[in-house]
C-alpha cells in the first residue's frame, strides 16, 4: 500500500516521541562511571546463600553498588508501563484494553505482584518461554534435517513450563533423550531434539560446545583446537567433555523402501578421539569422558549411564555455573542488560557487572532447586525491572541497572502483538505477493506470511542486545506488506473500522488507538500531532489509518521495553 507524504511525516513525528510517554525528561544520563565488575570463580558461587531472597534483598544490593559510583536511579515507570513490560516478558504480546483497563481499577497496592502471579500460570507463558528456548538452541543448529522437529521440542518445553518442571529436570531429560524422530509424527518426542540437531563425525564436539554454552554458559569450545594462555579451560577439558557424546548416533527409519525418521541411538562401543594437535593426518589421542572438575563417570559405562552422569553433574546444585547462567540469561531478557553479556560467555576468567547480586540470586535459585517461576517473582517484584528507560551515551554501554535499556522484541512476540492489535492476518501469497520469499520454506517449514514474518525478524537471543539491528527488508515487510495492509484500513470488520465507529470524537478515537497499540494513553504531544494530521487529510478514515501504519512502524511498538 502507498502512503502519502503526510503519512511518512505522521511516522517520523512519532517515532521522535519518547519511547515511553513518563520516560526520559526526567532522568538525564549521568557522566558514564566505572563499573563494578569482577569474577566470580566455582569457590565463589557456593559462598554465598541458597536461601530464599528477602523481599528488597537485590534492590538493596544494587542501590549499595550504585551509591558507590555516584549514580541515581531512574523512577519507577508507571502502571500503564509495567503492564505493558509485563505481558511482553511473560507471554509474549501487549495486552488488550480490556486487561489493560482491569489492571488500572485495581486498587490494591499489591496489583503488580498479583499480575506477575496470574501470568505465570497461564498457557500463553509457557508457550512464549517455550518458544525462547527453541529459537536459542535452534538457532545455531546445523542438522537442517533436525528443523522439522523442532516444534516438537517447543510443545514439549511448554508443557514443562506450564508444569514448573525444575530447570534441572528439563536439561536433564533433553541431554538423556533416546527414541524416534519420524517425520509423520512431529510432534513426539520432543526432548530429542537437541541430541538430533547434530551429525556426523563432528557431533560430539558440537554437541559439547552447545551443552556448554546453553546450559552454563562457557564458551569453552573455544579450547577445541589449542589451549589459549588467557582461558581456564584447556583442550584436554574440552575434548573430555565432547567424550560424553561420542557413543550418540543417529540411525534412519525405513519403511518400503522410504526414510521415515531417524532414531538416536546408544552406540555399544566407539571413544572420542583428539585430534593430533600438530597434524591432523596423524592418529588422534583417545579420551574417556570426564567432567569440567576432572571426574567421570568411570571405565566400563554405556552410554545411557555416561550420559546420565553427565546430566547430574551439570545441573547439580553443587555445579553453580547451570544456575548462573540461566538468572544471567532471565536477567538480560527482564532488563535489557546482563550482568555477562553476551550470555553465553560466562566463565571464571570472565568479567561480571556486580558479580555478588548474580552469585546471591543464583544461590537462590539453587536453594529451591531451580524454580523456574520463582526467579521471574522475584526479579520482577524489584524495582530495577519497574524502572524507567534511560538510553546510556552510546548503545553498548552498561546502565548498572539503574534504570530499564530496550530491547528488541523476539519475532514470535512481535507477530503476536501485531495479530493482537490488527487481528488475525491471512497468509497470502508470502513477502510482496510472488517470487521465493512468498513460496519457501519458513523458519520451520511452510511459506506462509507468518513463517516469513518470523524468518525475517529473528535473531539469537544469546547476542549482544546492541548487536541485534534492524534490517531494510524488516522495514518494508511492515510498511508495504500486503496482508498486512489490509488490516490497516478502516472497512469492514477491522480493529480501526470498529474504533472509528465506536468513537466519533477525534481524542476518544486517537486514545482508543493508543491503548490498543501501544497499551497506553497518548501524549499530550502525540495527540497534538495526530489531531493535525487529521485536519491536514480531507478522509477522516485515511488520517487514521495512517496514524495506525505509523505507530506499527514505529521504535515503540517493535521494543520490548
Amino acid at each position: 500500500m502507498k502512503r502519502s507524504l503526510l503519512a511518512w511525516g505522521v511516522l517520523v513525528a512519532l517515532s521522535a516521541s519518547p519511547v515511553f510517554a513518563d520516560d526520559v525528561k526526567k532522568t538525564p544520563t549521568p557522566a558514564k562511571p566505572s563499573l563494578p565488575t569482577g569474577y566470580l570463580r566455582t569457590e565463589d558461587w557456593l559462598a554465598y546463600s541458597t536461601g530464599r531472597l528477602a523481599p528488597g534483598e537485590i534492590d538493596r544490593m544494587v542501590s549499595a553498588e550504585l551509591k558507590k559510583a555516584g549514580i541515581t536511579q531512574a523512577p519507577l515507570v508507571n502502571d500503564e508501563g509495567f503492564l505493558r513490560r509485563a505481558y511482553l516478558d511473560l507471554v509474549g504480546r501487549v495486552p488488550t484494553p480490556k486487561e489493560i483497563a482491569e489492571f488500572e481499577s485495581d486498587a490494591q497496592s499489591d496489583k503488580r505482584a498479583r499480575l506477575v502471579d496470574r501470568l505465570l500460570e497461564t498457557d500463553e507463558y509457557a508457550k512464549h518461554w517455550a518458544a525462547y528456548w527453541r529459537e536459542s538452541i535452534s538457532r545455531r543448529t546445523t542438522d537442517q534435517r533436525a528443523q522439522l522437529f523442532a516444534r516438537a521440542f517447543e510443545t514439549w518445553l511448554a508443557d514443562q513450563f506450564k508444569e514448573n518442571r525444575s530447570w534441572g529436570a528439563i536439561v536433564r531429560e533433553i541431554l538423556t533423550a533416546s527414541g524416534q524422530l519420524r517425520f509423520a509424527e512431529p510432534t513426539k518426542n520432543g526432548p530429542a531434539y537437541f541430541l538430533a540437531s547434530r551429525t556426523g563425525a563432528d557431533a560430539p564436539t558440537e554437541l559439547a560446545s552447545e551443552a556448554s554454552r546453553l546450559f552454563m554458559g562457557i564458551q569453552i569450545q573455544c579450547a577445541q583446537c589449542h589451549d589459549h594462555p588467557s582461558d581456564v579451560w584447556k583442550r584436554n577439558q574440552f575434548h573430555e567433555f565432547a567424550a560424553f557424546f561420542a557413543r550418540v548416533r543417529q540411525a534412519p527409519i525405513r519403511e518400503e523402501m522410504k526414510i521415515v525418521g531417524f532414531q538416536l541411538i546408544a552406540a555399544p562401543f566407539g571413544e572420542h578421539q583428539m585430534p593430533n594437535a600438530s597434524d591432523a593426518k596423524k592418529q588422534g589421542k583417545r579420551i574417556d569422558p570426564q567432567f569440567l572438575d576432572g571426574k567421570g563417570p568411570g571405565s566400563g559405562q554405556t552410554d545411557a549411564k555416561r550420559r546420565e552422569y553427565l546430566a547430574a553433574k551439570l545441573t547439580s546444585t553443587q555445579a553453580p555455573w547451570f544456575g548462573g547462567a540461566f538468572v544471567n540469561r532471565i536477567w538480560g531478557e527482564l532488563m535489557g542488560q546482563a550482568f555477562y553479556q553476551p550470555v553465553d560467555d560466562m566463565g571464571p576468567e570472565k568479567e561480571a557487572v556486580m558479580p555478588t547480586v548474580l552469585a546471591r540470586i543464583a544461590g537462590s535459585f539453587r536453594g529451591s532447586e531451580y524454580d523456574v517461576k520463582q526467579v521471574f517473582r522475584d526479579l520482577m517484584a524489584t524495582e530495577i525491572y519497574q524502572r524507567q528507560i534511560r538510553p546510556g551515551a552510546s548503545i553498548d554501554e552498561h546502565l548498572m541497572f539503574a534504570a530499564s535499556h530496550p530491547k528488541r522484541m523476539q519475532a514470535d512476540a512481535l507477530w503476536a502483538s501485531l495479530t493482537q492489535v490488527l487481528g488475525p492476518i491471512s497468509s497470502g501469497r508470502g513477502f510482496f505477493g510472488k517470487g521465493p520469499a512468498a513460496g519457501g520454506f519458513g523458519r520451520f517449514g511452510g511459506g506462509g506470511l507468518e513463517q516469513i514474518f518470523k524468518r525475517e525478524f529473528g535473531f539469537d537471543p544469546s547476542a549482544k542486545p546492541e548487536d541485534i539491528e534492524g534490517s531494510i527488508s524488516q522495514a518494508l515487510l511492515m510498511m508495504n506488506n500486503p496482508q498486512i495492509a489490509q488490516k490497516i484500513t478502516a472497512k469492514g470488520d477491522n480493529m480501526l473500522a470498529k474504533v472509528l465507529q465506536a468513537n466519533a470524537k477525534d481524542e476518544d478515537a486517537i486514545r482508543a488507538v493508543y491503548l490498543r497499540t501501544m497499551a497506553r494513553e497518548p501524549s499530550e504531544r502525540e495527540m497534538a500531532r495526530c489531531k493535525q494530521h487529521i485536519a491536514n487529510v480531507t478522509s477522516r478514515p485515511e488520517a487514521y489509518e495512517d496514524i495506525l501504519w505509523a505507530i506499527l512502524n514505529s521504535a515503540e511498538f517493535q521494543t520490548k521495553k
